[in-house]
């Protein structure tokens, strides 16, 4: 054996370990799968065709009808079906409530991005036009703040009245809505 073994030329020695680990793996997934049809026949009840044997005598099952488990059957599973309809029904009504929580919140936080972005508007406006330097003296002489504020009305109508429409708006639906509850 020492002889033959010395006879192999050395550049072959890492093929033949390649070689036999190849076998050896193969050898391996070969016996596990064996393992596991062996045990998967045994577990399902299966025999090898080389290995049945013919009865002649052999009733299938579904010959013979049990009604009552067959009655049961069927009210397990519509009970089975109401309870799948209740679970998707749940999930859908959950799924919207986090859809519209998510949308609430996003709503809610650019309403009152636009509700400050509307009071700072009328008091830049307010501020811009009350109190210009020029004008200071003459209007805090001649005119009371009410005068003053109408002032500003009259000069700038439009502005004032986009600037109270939509502090208006977002304060009824802030309010309406009770945004500031949690649901």
């Amino acid at each position: 054996m020492d002889e033959t073994l010395r006879s192999i030329p050395a550049e072959a020695w890492p093929l033949i370990d390649i070689l036999f680990n190849v076998t050896c793996v193969v050898t391996a997934v070969w016996l596990a799968w064996t393992v596991f049809v062996l045990w998967r026949r045994s577990a399902s009840n299966l025999t090898t065709s080389s290995s049945a044997s013919p009865n002649r005598k052999a009733q299938p099952d579904f010959l013979s009808v049990d009604k009552k488990a067959r009655a049961e059957a069927i009210k397990r599973g519509e009970s089975f079906d109401k309870e799948l309809d209740k679970r998707q029904r749940d999930e859908e009504v959950h799924a919207r409530r986090l859809a519209r929580a998510k949308e609430t919140r996003i709503s809610r936080i650019a309403r009152l991005i636009s509700l400050f972005m509307a009071l700072f508007s009328l008091a830049t406006m307010i501020s811009g036009t009350v109190f210009q330097v020029t004008f200071m003296g003459r209007i805090w002489e001649q005119y009371s703040a009410s005068e003053r504020l109408m002032g500003v009305v009259t000069a700038h109508p439009i502005g004032v009245a986009v600037t109270v429409i939509v502090i208006l708006y977002n304060l009824v639906t802030f309010v309406t809505n009770r945004k500031w509850e949690e649901k």
